[in-house]
């Protein structure tokens, strides 16, 4: 029996994908089963950039961030644009670039079972034609991820987690487990060995860990990233060891908040791998005190769920932060010599333009202690608290509106604060402001990770009045 997982098109090709090599690594310990992990997304980009693939590792440029970033520029331009067009295919009901060689790629493996898994909304475009073809060749298909959409709930089998998988194939298929349900081997040791260094747009490989089962904190309102389980933490000696195996030198942990304590556990075990690391924190006041250790331990960046710099809203979100210990935090990382990298979110539910010209005036007060600014405007998520708890933020009507591939897109009107709208036309007015403040090229927004391979930043104004 040979299980095929897939990861399809479309999301940034600078790393392995974490979901299918974890999903691996569960099933083989659990089953007499072969399995093999496939980036399609990796495969799909180096079919269509060979260009950029070939340029990001020529020591001319690579060691220059802004030469770099300049090639990342380039390669983010012309990707959105593919995108836009293949999706534009799909939903015409044409088939995508390089269809029949990603689709050949999968029967050429001879699977007997093909599981999609969906991180990225933009991922359920691609895969759409693949699952149908997939189907009338009479292989079943397997979805799973985040980003499932209904459709594809309805038509193939989903699965939710992995323990539901490997009850699937047990029972359906009669695949033989190693073990009873209660001493399943839940180990955290994502297996990366099906992929290549070269499938990668980055100069080096970084590797993707996550430390625990889910957020601990699991309180943000407008949330819905963190899974709908037990907070379990992973051992360290099995990441210890992943990493080993691995050979990387650089590695992001995708966890969405790691507590003070582990982050204590997991500098101890780190240091003497003389590795670099990146994760991301909210800028709570207890995190000060250990960033010395933190960045003696490999600490190379950090992504701060900062949000906004304006009390009301931080509590509203109910970020448990303040502003004047997130000014310490990240005086405190930058002296340490770690990057600071901030999330901030424009058009909370009630925020007011006052109220978001509060974040703008805090971002140039702190300018010199901030490396990237990635911006957003607040999206209403189903599941979130505010869904579910409407009122409690001034949102009065809720409107939905269906799509031909992705699920319905809602929109909302509030009763006080300002619109969706009218928070981007802010942002756009402003945006200078955080294009002076940051210390590397603007597209590093959209492949943070990349900032590894950069110790030293440009810092390109200091001053802003």
């Amino acid at each position: 029996m040979k299980l095929l997982l897939v990861y399809p098109p479309f999301c940034p090709p600078s790393m392995p994908p974490y979901s299918i090599s974890y999903l691996k690594s569960f099933l083989i310990d659990n089953l007499e089963i072969n399995v093999k992990c496939f980036d399609l997304n990796a495969k799909f980009h180096q079919l269509k950039f060979p260009e950029y693939y070939q340029q990001i590792r020529l020591k001319k440029y690579n060691n220059d961030i802004k030469q770099y970033g300049t090639i990342l520029a380039h390669f983010e331009n012309a990707s959105r644009s593919v995108y836009a067009e293949n999706n534009r295919k799909i939903i015409n009901k044409q088939l995508p670039e390089f269809y029949q060689e990603i689709l050949k790629l999968i029967l050429t493996e001879k699977p007997n079972i093909v599981a999609f898994s969906f991180v990225y909304n933009s991922q359920c475009f691609y895969a759409s034609p693949l699952l149908q073809e997939l189907k009338k060749c009479n292989i079943p298909c397997i979805v799973g991820g985040p980003a499932t959409i209904t459709k594809f709930k309805e038509e193939y089998t989903y699965l939710k987690n992995e323990v539901e998988f490997l009850n699937h194939l047990t029972k359906i298929y009669k695949i033989t487990a190693k073990y009873k349900q209660e001493n399943y081997f839940c180990h955290n040791t994502p297996d990366f060995q099906d992929y290549r260094k070269s499938d990668y747009l980055s100069k080096e490989l970084i590797i993707p860990l996550k430390t625990s089962s889910t957020c601990f904190y699991k309180q943000c309102t407008f949330c819905t990233h963190y899974s709908p389980v037990p907070y379990y933490e992973f051992s360290l000696e099995e990441i210890k060891s992943t990493i080993q195996k691995s050979k990387a030198r650089h590695v992001f942990f995708i966890d969405d908040m790691i507590s003070k304590k582990r982050l204590e556990y997991l500098a101890e075990i780190l240091k003497p791998l003389n590795i670099n690391w990146l994760c991301q924190l909210r800028p709570t006041v207890d995190i000060i005190s250990l960033l010395p250790t933190l960045k003696a331990s490999g600490l190379h960046a950090v992504l701060w769920g900062v949000e906004s710099a304006n009390q009301r809203i931080l509590n509203l979100i109910k970020k448990g932060t303040n502003i004047e210990d997130i000014t310490k935090i990240l005086q405190v990382s930058q002296n340490n010599n770690i990057k600071n990298i901030l999330f901030i979110m424009f058009g909370f539910p009630t925020e007011t333009k006052e109220e978001i010209m509060n974040t703008f005036q805090f971002l140039k007060d702190n300018g010199q202690n901030i490396d990237l600014i990635c911006t957003s405007i607040f999206g209403l998520q189903k599941q979130s608290y505010i869904y579910n708890n409407l009122h409690e933020f001034s949102i009065t009507n809720i409107h939905k509106q269906p799509r031909t591939v992705l699920e319905e897109k809602i929109t909302y009107t509030i009763s006080q604060g300002v619109s969706q709208e009218e928070a981007k036309k802010i942002r756009k007015r402003h945006t200078h402001i955080i294009n002076k403040i940051n210390k590397v090229p603007k597209v590093f927004d959209y492949l943070k990770e990349q900032i590894f391979f950069f110790h030293q930043c440009v810092s390109l104004v200091v001053h802003i009045h």
